[in-house]
Order: structure tokens, then C-alpha cells, then sequence
């Protein structure tokens, strides 16, 4: 323990040196201030949205509510009098939609979609029927489906997943701590071996009483107290507290994931610039997981097989709770196996990889 702790020590003061952990404490800071102060917190605009009700069904709801009534005029709901008035403020207002909502005589309701030229048609035959749909549950058509069908049918809400409206800026934390911490790793690991093995110090560290593997150690070691420095640097400010501990733990897992591939790297190219290609095509491989975080629609099977996809999820159950726990602790056991499988893996062949130099 005593040369590991000489060995941190050593790779904290050439960290600081070469400016690489005061940049990486620099850059957190200026991420920090962005999200806080750049970044916007919403950044949907209000679309309008004329409606003419003939059958006073959605505006008697709305108005029977006065919280209803306030939030329909935010999102910019505008009733009307007739379908005139819907196609007049149509053509004032470029972005604005037209909704045309009548009964028909079989108790049936009919939604007619008013949209701008550059609208796809398919989406707006798709709302109508959605909307039609809504109608339907909220005043069901007598006559149009057997009584039996009205007695069983049920809506149930699933809780999990359901949260309030995210700003912007929260929003997009999770994938950024995985970009300027979680990653911090590969690049750092490969630059500090690679450097190490240029210049020569590794052939020195071979006839000393220390292992290869205190050698190692004391890398990762440095790298989990640097992130450690920046993921909070990022996270209080922004979020508190809340979720730190597990969203902390979930972070330096990830780290040591990337650091054991970076070992790998360093081992394989005789210095950090022409492992930066290589190392490129990794990371993109492992922010692919980011698009299934913000298009749920996009999950295909294969990509949970990246490790990425469940550090994503946690952190995102992390910052954001809801009756999703068990996605956070699925994510950190997941990443421990791992993290364990790897170090040794990544150690076993970085040793073999440098033997050969005398």
C-alpha cells in the first residue's frame, strides 16, 4: 500500500505538470456555469393552436377548470367561434395549427386537423385519430360498442417513468457527465501510459520492487480522484444532493471501465497520438447508447450489450427518481462485473504487451 501511495503521489504531481487534471478541473467549472447560466431551460417553443368545438365538449372541460383553463392559454390554445376564425388566425400566425372538432349523428366525434403546407399529412391523420380516440374515452359514443365492452374497458396509469416536465439544462446532465467524466478515463489512461512508455520510465519501473500491477493501480487510482473532483464540480450546483451518492458511484464505475480500455490502448500503440484515432472510434461506439436515452423509440437489443447504455439509464434514474430504483442498482452491479472482468483482463494484457521492451 505504502508504493501505491508513492506512486499516486507521483502521477498526481505529473497530472498537475502537464495541466492535464487542472484543465479537466477547469473544464467542469465551465460546464457547470454553461448549464446554469447558457444552457437554456426550455427550449420548445409555444405553438398556438386555434380550436373551434362544436360540440363543447373540450371547452366546457377546460373551462370547468380554472387551473385547465390557465394551462391551455400558456400552451397557447385559442378556442374560437367558428371555423373561420380558426382558418383567419391560421393564416396570421405561420406556426399555428387549426383543430375542427364535430359530432356526427351516429354519436361518432370527427376531428378535422388544420394544418401548414409543410406539415406531413400522415402525422396529422394520425393525430385526428388520436384525438378521436380521446373523445371517445372522455364521452363515449352510445351504441357503438356492446355494453359489455363499456363496463370492462379501463385506463390504468403505470407510474414508472412518469415524472414532471425536465428544463433543458437537467435534461441533458446524464449525458454529459458521461462525456466529460465518464470518459475522462480512456483518453487520460492512454496519454499517461503512453507518455510513460515514450519517455522510457516504464523499462526504469520494471527492475523495482513495485508490480506492474501497483503500476496500474496507482493510474486508476489518481483517475477516480480526478473525477471524483469534476463529477462534483458538475452535479451540486445543479442538482444538490439528490441522487449524488448512487449517481457518484455509477460515474466512477464508469471511469474505471474507460481507464481499463485506455491501459489496453497505451499497451498496444507506442505513443497517445496514434492511439487517438482508435480511441475515437470506441467513443463513438459508447455514446450510442445517448440516442436511446432521448429517442426511447431507438433500443434495439445489441445495444445493451454496451456498457454505456446502463450507466446512462442509472444516472438518469439517479438524477431523476421516480419507482425506478431498481434501474440504478441493475446499472451498478452490472458495471462492477464489468469493472472486475476488465481491470484483470486489461492488466493480464498491457503485462504481455510491454514485456517484449528490454
Amino acid at each position: 500500500m505504502k508504493r501505491i501511495g508513492q506512486l499516486l503521489k507521483k502521477d498526481i504531481i505529473l497530472g498537475i505538470k502537464d495541466i492535464f487534471i487542472i484543465m479537466e478541473i477547469a473544464f467542469s467549472f465551465l460546464i457547470m456555469l454553461m448549464l446554469l447560466f447558457v444552457v437554456p431551460k426550455d427550449i420548445e417553443a409555444v405553438r398556438t393552436a386555434y380550436i373551434y368545438d362544436a360540440t363543447s365538449l373540450i371547452s366546457n372541460l377546460v373551462n370547468s377548470n380554472a387551473e385547465s383553463a390557465k394551462a391551455e392559454e400558456q400552451k397557447g390554445g385559442i378556442f374560437t367561434k367558428s371555423r373561420e376564425e380558426v382558418i383567419e388566425g391560421m393564416k396570421e400566425n405561420m406556426g399555428a395549427l387549426g383543430i375542427i372538432i364535430n359530432e356526427e349523428k351516429n354519436g361518432k366525434y370527427h376531428v378535422e386537423l388544420l394544418t401548414q403546407p409543410y406539415t406531413k399529412q400522415n402525422i396529422a391523420k394520425y393525430l385526428e385519430m388520436e384525438m378521436e380516440d380521446l373523445l371517445s374515452m372522455l364521452k363515449p359514443p352510445k351504441g357503438v360498442y356492446p355494453p359489455d365492452v363499456y363496463n370492462a374497458g379501463r385506463i390504468t396509469a403505470l407510474k414508472e417513468g412518469l415524472r414532471d416536465e425536465l428544463p433543458f439544462n437537467k435534461r441533458m446532465l446524464p449525458t454529459i457527465l458521461l462525456y466529460m467524466v465518464g470518459i475522462i478515463g480512456l483518453f487520460a489512461m492512454v496519454s499517461l501510459v503512453g507518455q510513460e512508455r515514450s519517455e522510457a520510465t516504464i523499462r526504469a519501473y520494471k527492475v523495482s520492487p513495485a508490480s506492474m500491477w501497483e503500476f496500474l493501480i496507482s493510474k486508476h487510482l489518481m483517475l477516480l480522484a480526478v473525477s471524483f473532483c469534476t463529477f462534483s464540480i458538475i452535479y451540486i450546483p445543479i442538482m444538490g444532493f439528490a441522487g449524488y451518492p448512487e449517481a457518484l458511484l455509477l460515474m466512477l464505475l464508469m471511469v474505471i471501465f474507460g481507464s481499463c480500455v485506455g491501459v489496453v490502448g497505451g499497451g498496444i500503440f507506442d505513443n497517445p497520438m496514434s492511439a487517438m484515432a482508435s480511441m475515437f472510434l470506441v467513443i463513438i461506439v459508447l455514446v450510442l447508447p445517448s440516442v436511446s436515452l432521448f429517442v426511447p423509440l431507438f433500443n434495439p437489443g445489441w445495444i445493451k450489450f454496451i456498457p454505456t447504455y446502463h450507466v446512462l439509464f442509472g444516472l438518469d434514474a439517479a438524477i431523476f427518481p421516480d419507482n425506478n430504483s431498481h434501474i440504478i442498482w441493475q446499472g451498478i452491479g452490472i458495471m462492477a462485473v464489468i469493472d472486475v472482468v476488465c481491470f484483470f483482463i486489461s492488466s493480464f494484457v498491457f503485462g504481455k504487451l510491454i514485456r517484449k521492451e528490454a
